[in-house]
């Protein structure tokens, strides 16, 4: 009868520290998945926008998504915001546009125009799409759309960025 006691005292207890072990693991998740969900910075005034590509001389990288996308929440917490850590370093300016958004900001020829018209105009139909601008918003490069191979997609990016960069300084 002891023993059956002391195995009935050890289920429980592995019970309860597989139990804390869950709550532990999905909390760090919870944690995670929050760090990364915070969206960039959105446009207010694409007019300002232009004049600091036009300034820099560095590319506008327009980062089209939805809320909730996963595939979106991956590239913009593992290469979009890492990028905005990174300031002028990164060699972009880079926005968000929500595509089902009716939020509206400044558009180039100063009236509103709302994010999802905004994403429209550039025929973004799919998410995650990201597009590097000169400062009249003309594509200086084909857009990267969706993450298909995540494994290449830094390469893709990365060279994407060069790539506009120097198509704007040779103008």
């Amino acid at each position: 009868m002891a023993g059956a006691h002391r195995a009935a005292g050890r289920r429980a207890a592995l019970a309860w520290i597989g139990a804390l072990a869950l709550c532990s693991t999905l909390a760090h998740a919870a944690r995670a998945q929050g760090s990364g969900n915070e969206a960039l910075t959105r446009i207010d005034d694409l007019r300002a926008l232009a004049v600091q590509v036009r300034k820099e001389q560095r590319p506008l990288l327009l980062f089209f998504s939805t809320p909730g996308c996963p595939f979106c929440l991956q590239v913009r917490r593992n290469y979009l915001a890492p990028r905005v850590r990174d300031g002028e370093k990164s060699g972009v300016t880079i926005r968000e546009v929500e595509i089902t958004a009716s939020r509206s900001f400044v558009g180039l020829d100063g009236k509103p125009i709302s994010e999802y018209a905004f994403a429209g105009s550039y025929n973004v139909r799919m998410v995650p799409a990201v597009l590097l601008v000169d400062a009249g918003m003309k594509p200086l490069v084909d857009p990267l759309i969706g993450i298909g191979a995540a494994d290449f997609y830094e390469a893709f990016l990365a060279e994407a960025i060069e790539t506009a960069s120097r198509k704007l300084r040779s103008r």
